[in-house]
């Protein structure tokens, strides 16, 4: 499960959009939401499954319980992608706000890489550390994110034991008022889109009619959860597959590029480590043949090894022995 923390400038709704995600009354500061997918529902009823299980992300209000500013900065350290509120509501400039707090995330990078590069300078055993610790370093006083470059593999590994903020994956969301809907800002550090924090709060407490209707007022199609997760996934790069059948319905999460084994390992190590071959099928293929067992008997199903790359949606059946 991935974990996603909500974190922004004072006062910019993290809490309101906590709240819309995880539900109206969360407990604590940290839910286990599931991902909304209409494929898995669909693939469920098709099979009449006796249970549908949808991927779940891991969301945490990030400064909610952190008394100080080192401590929000180590939370969001343990998180592996984050969602930025910036305040564009009741009349706050949320580009200025924003500009104001990614100077925070950089200087919450600034003090560990300056302390590692100074210790690699000294310690002979980790002088091959500081030509990528001073690159890093240049960047983060020049302004600019980690995550704007890209790094090779050795200079990843350097850089893990320090977990930098400016090299998650991370979300914009412009908070905005529900007459401003669809305004975002520009940044070239973020993915960006625009929601009504309180909007959305006020959708988690309703049923999903209510809920639909009153989102369709604002010409809203879905509540933030869904808009939210299909951003994340793809600042993650990550991909969803899927297992069906009479007894469950689920959903996999697992990286772009993944093998057969790799995306079994998600399921189980045990799959992984006895794969012996994966039968697949496309989402849409499945759907038109009507169940698992007609795609079957009519010849639609792909027997697949161990270097076949799992792709989005496809809905599959690991044969394993261990």
């Amino acid at each position: 499960m991935k974990t996603v923390g909500i974190t922004g400038p004072t006062g910019s709704g993290k809490s309101t959009l906590f709240r819309a995600i995880a539900g109206e009354k969360p407990v604590g500061d940290v839910a286990a939401v599931s991902v909304p997918d209409e494929r898995l529902d669909k693939l469920s009823e098709l099979h009449s499954s006796r249970k549908t299980v949808h991927a779940q992300v891991q969301v945490v209000d990030v400064t909610a319980t952190a008394r100080t500013a080192a401590a929000a900065a180590a939370r969001l350290r343990n998180m592996d992608a984050l969602l930025v509120v910036a305040p564009s509501f009741g009349g706050q400039d949320g580009e200025a706000a924003l500009r104001e707090f990614k100077q925070d995330l950089l200087l919450a990078d600034m003090g560990p890489f300056e302390t590692r590069l100074t210790k690699a300078r000294k310690d002979p055993a980790s002088k091959k550390e500081v030509p990528a610790l001073s690159k890093a370093l240049d960047l983060l006083n020049d302004g600019t994110f980690l995550s704007s470059q890209p790094w090779e593999s050795d200079e990843l590994f350097t850089f893990s034991a320090l977990a930098p903020v400016t090299l998650k994956p991370m979300v914009l969301v412009n908070n905005v008022d529900e007459d401003a809907l669809g305004e975002k800002i520009s940044d070239p550090d973020f993915e960006s889109i625009s929601v009504s924090a309180l909007l959305e709060a006020e959708v988690a407490g309703l049923g999903p009619d209510d809920a639909k209707e009153l989102l369709g007022a604002y010409g809203v199609d879905e509540p933030v959860m869904g808009v939210v997760i299909q951003q994340i996934y793809r600042s993650l790069d990550l991909i969803t597959f899927f297992t069906t059948g009479d007894d469950e319905s689920r959903a996999w999460e697992v990286k772009r590029g993944a093998t057969a084994p790799e995306a079994a390992g998600a399921i189980h190590s045990d799959i992984q480590r006895g794969f012996i071959r994966a039968e697949v099928i496309s989402y849409d293929a499945l759907v038109e043949a009507g169940h698992w067992d007609k795609a079957k008997a009519a010849s639609k199903l792909r027997v697949e090894g161990k270097d076949y790359v799992f792709r989005e949606g496809d809905v599959t059946n690991f044969r394993f022995n261990v």
